[in-house]
């Protein structure tokens, strides 16, 4: 099997240029990296390294905060700090062991304005429940034409209350953002969008990235700790990631 790092880090760096081209925006992999060459909005990092001996230099410029997946990098002489750091977790391939709670209705995202409804409640679970956005801002509805971003949400008497995502690649099934709405926590939600998110019919192993207050969750789903990485940033971010 690869570096379960290497694979956290293939499928960040794939989910986010996803994101980008349904933006519109450009990224590449080059030279150990993925690099964003537009700015993207400030819950992506712009740049993510793939490999753990990347040089520094080629990051230093991009338009955005970067993903040390080896925590390797030395950026403070570029102007970077580190903002935060946060583990990397790997599930081998297999059924989970939670069930739905019954109240909850899971929706598989197939239209633009289950993508709107998914951004919603994104923003709201991350940030506050009187949070709004403008359709778009962070997640399109072009990215329906990637068929590897599987989105889904959670319903409670008809209204969303958790989301998450799972984007499938040839090796790996990446998790990412997972949220629940705070009126809507602790009643098993979360875990039931991330069991959805895993893909696990796929047969492949998945990785995340948790919250510290979310690693209890991850470890119940069967989740370990196989490294960590470091955020560098310029500025001040609210991360979604």
């Amino acid at each position: 099997m690869r570096d379960p790092v290497a694979l956290c880090a293939e499928a960040a760096a794939g989910w986010h240029a996803s994101w980008l081209r349904a933006l519109g925006l450009r990224s590449e992999r080059k030279k150990g990296a993925w690099r964003a060459l537009d700015r993207p909005p400030h819950i992506y990092f712009a740049g993510i390294t793939l490999e753990p001996d990347v040089s520094a230099k080629p990051l230093a410029t991009v338009p955005g905060s970067v993903c040390d997946a080896w925590q390797t990098l030395e950026l403070q002489e570029h102007g970077y700090r580190v903002w935060r750091t946060e583990p990397w977790f790997f599930r081998e391939p297999g059924p989970t062991p939670e069930t739905s709670p019954p109240e909850l209705e899971l929706v598989a995202v197939s239209s633009a304005a289950e993508v709107h409804e998914f951004e919603v409640v994104s923003v709201r679970g991350f940030g506050s429940e009187e949070d709004s956005i403008e359709p778009g801002t962070y997640h399109p509805p072009t990215v329906l034409d990637d068929e590897a971003m599987k989105m889904f949400i959670g319903r409670v008497d008809g209204l969303p209350v958790a989301a998450a995502m799972g984007y499938r690649m040839d090796d790996v099934v990446g998790v990412f953002g997972v949220t629940t709405i705070a009126s809507a926590r602790r009643r098993g939600y979360g875990t039931a969008v991330t069991s959805a998110a895993m893909l696990t019919e796929t047969g492949l192993p998945a990785i995340l990235a948790p919250s510290r207050e979310g690693e209890r969750v991850y470890r119940r789903l069967g989740f370990g700790r196989v490294g960590e990485l470091t955020i560098w940033s310029k500025a001040s971010l609210a991360m979604l990631t």
